[in-house]
C-alpha cells in the first residue's frame, strides 16, 4: 500500500471516528399551554329518611301527698276533708306541665360540594307538626339547624369541598309538646325537611 493509501485510510478513519463520537445536534423546541378549569355549583346532602326516638322510662314513684282528715255520716259520705286537685299535686321526678322537651339530634344531616362562596344555606321546616296514636298527640315545633357554630332555622355554613372527609356535619334541635299525649307506644306522622343551597 502506497504512503498516499495509508493517509487517505487514515483521514476516513478519522472523519468516521469524529462523526460517531461527535453526532450531530437533534432540533428542538417548545410550547407552554395554559389550563384553566370552571367548576360547576354542586352541592350533596346527606339525611336520614326516618328517625324514630325511644324515650327512656321513667322511674316509676309513689308520692305520699301527707294526711287528711274527712268527716263521714252513718251513709257513708265524706265532707270537710280536702281532696287531691291538678293545683295541689306534688311534683315528680318527671314533669311536663307548660313545659317542652327540647330534643338535640346530633350529626343527622351533612353537606359537601363546590359553590361560589365555598359556601351553603342549610334550612329546616315542619311540614307536619303532630304525631299520632289514636287520640294521643306529641307536637312538633321551633326546629333549627346547627352545625357546631351556628344554630337557625337557616344558617350558612361551609362547603369543604366534594370529599366526604371534608363534609360539614350537622344536628337538628326541636321542640316536643307532650301535653296531649296520653297513650304508650309509637306516635307517628311528625316531618321536618333538611334544605341545602349554594350560595
Amino acid at each position: 500500500m502506497t504512503t498516499i493509501n495509508k493517509i487517505r485510510n487514515l483521514l476516513i478513519g478519522a472523519a468516521l471516528m469524529t462523526t460517531i463520537s461527535n453526532p450531530l445536534m437533534a432540533a428542538s423546541t417548545s410550547g407552554t399551554t395554559n389550563v384553566t378549569v370552571t367548576v360547576p355549583e354542586f352541592i350533596v346532602l346527606h339525611y336520614y329518611s326516618s328517625i324514630t326516638l325511644n324515650f327512656a322510662t321513667p322511674e316509676t314513684e309513689a308520692i305520699n301527698q301527707g294526711q287528711n282528715s274527712m268527716d263521714v255520716s252513718w251513709s257513708g259520705t265524706t265532707s270537710n276533708g280536702s281532696s287531691l286537685e291538678s293545683g295541689n299535686l306534688m311534683t315528680a321526678k318527671l314533669e311536663l306541665d307548660g313545659t317542652k322537651t327540647n330534643v338535640k339530634l346530633n350529626n343527622v344531616w351533612a353537606v359537601r360540594g363546590f359553590s361560589k362562596s365555598g359556601n351553603a344555606t342549610v334550612a329546616v321546616t315542619i311540614p307536619q307538626n303532630k304525631m299520632t296514636l289514636g287520640s294521643s298527640e306529641i307536637g312538633i315545633s321551633n326546629a333549627q339547624v346547627t352545625d357546631g357554630t351556628n344554630t337557625g332555622v337557616s344558617i350558612s355554613t361551609k362547603l369543604g369541598g366534594i370529599t366526604r372527609a371534608g363534609a360539614t356535619l350537622g344536628g337538628v334541635r326541636m321542640d316536643l309538646d307532650f301535653s296531649k299525649t296520653s297513650l304508650s307506644g309509637t306516635h307517628t306522622g311528625g316531618q321536618y325537611t333538611i334544605t341545602a343551597t349554594t350560595i
